[in-house]
């Protein structure tokens, strides 16, 4: 195939600049569309068979029809036989490859931010109808706008789904080490694909590594290295993501990319090699395609049954089915072998029973497929509860109900338990638990509903709620300390109302305020107890500040020193993740409040806004630390949340219309 010169006019309106790259397939040029007087990028194909022009007009206009932020368009297309050409917008910023090869291995927050950006346009592609597969992502064939946002470029080799997958053109434009075996081998492609090329990618780019050749998996029985074991910085549950969405049979992989997504971002997420089926082990095993054994030919009614209930058990698409067949009443079918050294869309080492070989004619066979098991739901936070506050029961006071969390099959979190808490009249609000995880405290109105709210203690296994702060005024944010020997909390009976901090025995007994000058509150402390911290506000202004515990909590002192609000900003709602290395808060600008993460050693140097709506506040800690629950108030009511530490998946988990607020996560 030769190379079109610079200067050439294509197709009398396209002017060829230069080359821009060289694939399986064909030339990709920079020319110049004469008619618009911009500049495009001309994607040539070298056609194959009788039927690929008419393929591929097919497959062009329904490229055409894409339109997408993270997708270049087709904006033109013609064949000048054998050749055929797609235009397309030129995006001329570095594409990942070139990135990869001048920056080496990117960080794990960068790459999750294009997956994200890559994950929206696939799913748009594998959701048109009928489903577009791209069939070659790789880093060379995504590019970077200024904004650094990721396109999908290059759709030299993508198929609509109708269309006849299983071509020589397929094999010939895989890419070594990002095509998945089912394209490598000429097989059959589809969004499963796309799926595997996407996770090669990541990998590459997470670890300056590029994974090995599928085929030298099922040839050879090359093991896929673990991500993790090349770059010890990437989380468990992206190197297990990886293994599961680049597995050897598709079947095995996620069931589509956002489920793959879902998977990047769920710090729970967990796989092994040996949590696939058996037969994909055994294939590896042989170090040859099990598909090939398909290839004896085995006749009639016997592949058909065994067929059907290879398919109920592998994919599980089919409602659970009992029926009796007579043989002598089916067609007999015959498979034609495939050759060697060829990859058939089949995969499944078939187990038979010894009883169905050469079945009597009238002889009744049964297939029963056992039910499969409903889908389990995956507990995060290690089980533990969520105190939060809801006007759920009656629509007007606030009590405290409990709700558990788990993962569902999309990797979602959702509500698995819940359970009312308190019954009694007054609102219930700001609960916090003991660090044994077995008691509560919140504030509800004092006993003899005159002195305001006081802080109540209940046990969370059932029992009487007691009174044990028991003061004039409002008694609000108890907090218990991690030795479970003193409580802190917030008080107004000063006679100017302003809140003040006291501290007293988890009792009730002994209470001393330990506020002077300031109005303060929220007072919390880390897990090594050296200090107490909490917020003061002036003007409406709010500031964190501490008091060590060696000076008995009497000197107040800044976070950090380096501006008037520290690094941070206004922080309210604070609270220490289990490990006391970091913090989560609420930073308040205004009315505008989102949730930030920052790491406690380096006094507000680094630090990360993990939400963006400006309407999240009260964040509190999962008991691993892998989680953060907080309040939002995005869909109009205040309603709880979850998502993960560094802000991924952020899911309401609310069930209700009623107000939901002050989660508190159970140690």
């Amino acid at each position: 195939m030769e190379k079109l010169e610079t200067g050439v006019l294509l197709h009398n309106r396209y002017q060829i600049s230069h080359t821009l790259g060289k694939g399986g397939m064909g030339m990709v040029y920079l020319a110049e569309d004469t008619s618009l007087a911009r500049m495009v990028a001309v994607k040539e194909n070298y056609g194959i068979g009788e039927d690929s022009s008419e393929q591929f007009l097919q497959e062009a206009r329904l490229l055409a029809k894409l339109h997408h932020p993270n997708l270049p368009r087709v904006t033109d297309y013609f064949i000048e036989k054998p050749l055929q050409y797609l235009v397309m917008d030129y995006l001329p910023g570095d594409d990942l490859q070139l990135v990869l090869e001048h920056e080496g291995r990117q960080t794990v927050e960068k790459v999750l931010g294009w997956t994200k950006q890559l994950v929206a346009a696939l799913i748009y592609m594998h959701t048109q109808s009928p489903p577009v597969t791209h069939r070659d992502i790789k880093p060379a064939n995504i590019r970077l706008r200024e904004d650094s946002s990721a396109v999908l470029v290059d759709f030299g080799i993508a198929k609509a789904a109708e269309s006849a997958q299983k071509t020589n053109a397929g094999a010939m434009g895989y890419t070594p080490g990002f095509a998945p075996p089912e394209q490598a081998g000429g097989g059959r492609t589809g969004p499963y694909s796309d799926q595997f090329s996407l996770a090669a990618t990541l990998y590459t780019l997470l670890t300056g590594t590029r994974p090995v050749e599928s085929i030298k998996r099922i040839l050879e029985g090359v093991p896929l290295i673990e991500a993790r074991s090349l770059n010890p910085d990437i989380p468990e549950n992206i190197s297990a993501a990886f293994g599961k969405a680049m597995a050897i049979h598709s079947e095995n992989r996620f069931e589509d990319v956002q489920a793959f997504l879902f998977a990047l971002q769920n710090p729970d997420f967990h796989w092994s090699e040996s949590q696939t089926i058996k037969l994909e082990k055994t294939t590896i095993g042989e170090k040859r395609p099990a598909w090939m054994l398909a290839s004896f030919g085995i006749i009639g009614l016997l592949v058909i049954a065994i067929l059907v209930v290879s398919v109920i058990a592998v994919f599980g698409l089919l409602k659970p089915i009992e029926k009796t067949l007579e043989v002598s009443q089916l067609p007999v079918v015959t498979l034609t072998s495939t050759p060697t050294g060829q990859v058939a869309g089949f995969s499944e080492t078939l187990v038979v029973n010894k009883a169905l070989v050469n079945p009597t004619p009238g002889t009744q066979i049964e297939i029963t497929e056992t039910p499969a098991a409903k889908p389990t739901r995956t507990k995060i936070g290690l089980g533990k509860w969520i105190a939060f506050s809801s006007d759920r029961a009656d629509g007007t006071n606030f009590q405290i109900w409990l709700i558990q969390i788990g993962l569902n099959n999309e990797g979602k979190p959702v509500a698995l338990q819940q359970k009312q808490l308190t019954v009694s009249p007054g609102n219930k609000t700001h609960a916090a638990w003991s660090p044994d995880g077995k008691f509560l405290l919140f504030s509800a109105p004092a006993v003899d509903k005159v002195n305001g709210l006081d802080v109540w203690r209940i046990a969370v296994d059932g029992g009487e709620a007691v009174d044990i702060s028991n003061r004039k005024g409002d008694d609000l944010f108890a907090a218990w300390s991690p030795d479970a020997k003193l409580i802190s909390f917030t008080n107004n009976s000063r006679a100017d109302g302003i809140l003040q901090l006291y501290l007293m025995e988890a009792t009730g007994d002994n209470q001393q305020r330990i506020s002077t000058d300031y109005e303060e509150a929220q007072g919390i402390w880390p897990p090594n107890m050296q200090s107490l911290f909490y917020v003061i506000t002036a003007s409406n202004n709010h500031y964190f500040y501490q008091r060590a515990s060696q000076s008995e909590y009497k000197t107040p002192q800044p976070f950090d020193n380096n501006q008037v609000f520290g690094r941070l900003g206004q922080v309210t709602d604070p609270a220490f993740s289990p490990d006391g290395t970091l913090l989560v808060y609420t930073r308040s600008k205004g009315r505008d409040q989102r949730i930030g993460v920052a790491e406690y050693q380096s006094k507000g140097a680094a630090f990360n806004l993990i939400t963006s709506t400006g309407k999240d506040f009260d964040p509190t800690w999962s008991p691993d630390g892998k989680w953060v629950a907080f309040t939002s108030e995005r869909d109009g009511n205040p309603e709880i949340f979850i998502m993960s530490s560094a802000g991924l998946i952020q899911t309401n988990v609310s069930q209700s219309s009623a107000r939901e607020m002050y989660p508190a996560w159970q140690p």
